[in-house]
């Protein structure tokens, strides 16, 4: 029951419900069960399942159940070095480096990763998030950890040391300022359905952009479409370049859009420059491919799974950064699932001014699946002191400064028009100076902490 009621406490730290301080509160319950528990290892995995399948509930709304409990599963298995060390140890501020390590882990395999429930990623609104800037999603969550064992084995010091954790990121020197903007017209078209087929009309969903973009009433520097915005190969397609010629030539501003390319022979899905001549300016294709959604990576067994694997065509990943350059400014296009991936986002945000997201809700439309990737966009948006916009398909779109503060985002499920301006910076966080060495050197630390603390006692 302490397992259950650990894992549903920490999943109310996330979207939709979302409020932060459910992490630390619901990890240290989590660590009080452990202690007192005669069955460490069924324990870890009756909260991390508890945790996972509540928090990751949307990815089963159109594919079924099995699919979504396996994914729970698999979550809740990579806790149990957890169970394991303290078994073996009985001390409880080793969790602190363990715990740092599972999410290393998750976050790489398998088949690159699914970091997606990270704890760091439900403390968008915690008053010591700026330590992102500091050591990244790694140096968060060792935060939440640190203040759930104070509780647990500090409670005469807890006070003190929350106060230092909250007084801390004052000290984070982060610069407001912003040499230049490019104003921006964000369209979420809509689909006309939703679910997995909502592209079953691919070219309907182009119609309703194009439709869209049609009411856009400001002059701006950059029209802005979502992932999937066109899943006909634009390139290939004479009446959709004759649209977009015309849509570009009108409002006198180039136009990102999401797409899915086919004109080398493979699939793939790419953000794509047209110039205001209505010719290509750059193409980026999404390097960071999801498994099971843009290729099938053990495709018998996934078929087994689930009927709905048979009709994934498996998609090429790209293999290089490719900036968008607007008024001579580059601009970097993340594509979806590719926010999670630290090193991925690390290098847009060191190449580029300011971050475009581009993303596709409209498989999972109506659940809590926008919003924990706004949240995670806007801890992107501290951690590398830069400017987003995230654009989808059937929202949630919202434009995020800097420090992750939303300054205006669009309804879900409507057709809506953002607008808004990107602050440019070239600003680089203390995180994105230390690069790939930020995370170890994180979870060096912990196990510092966790062998003082052994030693006095």
């Amino acid at each position: 029951m302490v397992a259950i009621l650990s894992g549903a406490l920490l999943s109310l730290a996330f979207k939709p419900f979302g409020a932060w301080a459910f992490a630390p509160i619901a990890i240290a319950i989590s660590f009080l069960g452990l202690k007192r528990s005669r069955h460490p290892y069924q324990y870890v995995l009756l909260f991390g399942f508890t945790f996972n399948a509540i928090v990751l509930h949307w990815s089963g709304k159109f594919v079924g159940a099995l699919p979504w409990l396996l994914l729970s599963t698999l979550q809740a298995i990579y806790l149990l070095p957890i169970a394991f060390v303290f078994k073996k140890y009985r001390n409880v501020f080793l969790l602190l480096p363990i715990f740092l390590i599972t999410e290393l882990l998750k976050s790489h395999t398998p088949f690159g990763g699914f970091g997606w429930t990270r704890i760091a990623f439900s403390q968008a609104n915690a008053p010591f998030i700026s330590l992102v800037k500091v050591g990244g999603v790694a140096l968060v969550t060792g935060a939440v950890i640190f203040i759930a064992l104070l509780l647990v084995e500090r409670p005469k010091y807890w006070k003190t040391f929350i106060i230092l954790l909250l007084i801390a990121p004052l000290f984070i020197k982060s610069s407001q300022t912003h040499s230049s903007e490019i104003s921006f017209a964000g369209v979420q078209g809509n689909t006309p359905s939703v679910g997995l087929d909502f592209n079953g009309r691919a070219k309907a969903v182009f119609d309703l952009h194009v439709k869209e973009s049609k009411r856009i009433s400001k002059n701006v520097d950059i029209i802005i479409w979502p992932e999937n915005a066109a899943d006909i190969d634009p390139l290939q397609n004479d009446s959709m370049r004759l649209d977009i010629l015309d849509l570009v030539s009108k409002k006198g501003a180039p136009l990102i859009m999401g797409a899915v390319l086919n004109s080398r022979g493979k699939l793939e899905n790419a953000a794509v420059l047209f110039e205001k001549d209505g010719e290509v300016g750059s193409i980026y294709v999404k390097r960071h491919l999801t498994p099971f959604g843009e290729y099938m990576p053990l495709r018998s067994l996934a078929e087994f799974v689930s009927p709905y694997a048979s009709s994934v065509e498996d998609f090429s990943a790209g293999n290089k950064l490719v900036l968008h350059q607007i008024n001579g400014k580059p601009l970097a296009t993340v594509i979806c699932y590719e926010i999670i991936d630290d090193a991925l986002v690390r290098e847009s945000a060191n190449s580029a001014q300011a971050l475009i997201v581009l993303t596709n809700s409209a498989t999972f439309a109506g659940t809590a699946e926008s919003a924990q990737q706004l949240e995670i966009t806007r801890i992107r948006a501290i951690e590398h002191s830069r400017s987003i916009v995230s654009i989808s398909t059937v929202g949630i779109s919202a434009l995020i400064d800097q420090n992750g503060n939303v300054l205006k985002r669009t309804d879900e499920n409507v057709a809506q028009i953002l607008y808004g301006s990107l602050a440019l910076s070239q600003e680089r966080s203390i995180v994105d100076r230390l690069g790939g060495f930020s995370e170890p050197l994180v979870i060096v630390l912990a196990f510092i902490i966790a062998w003082r603390y052994r030693y006095r006692r």
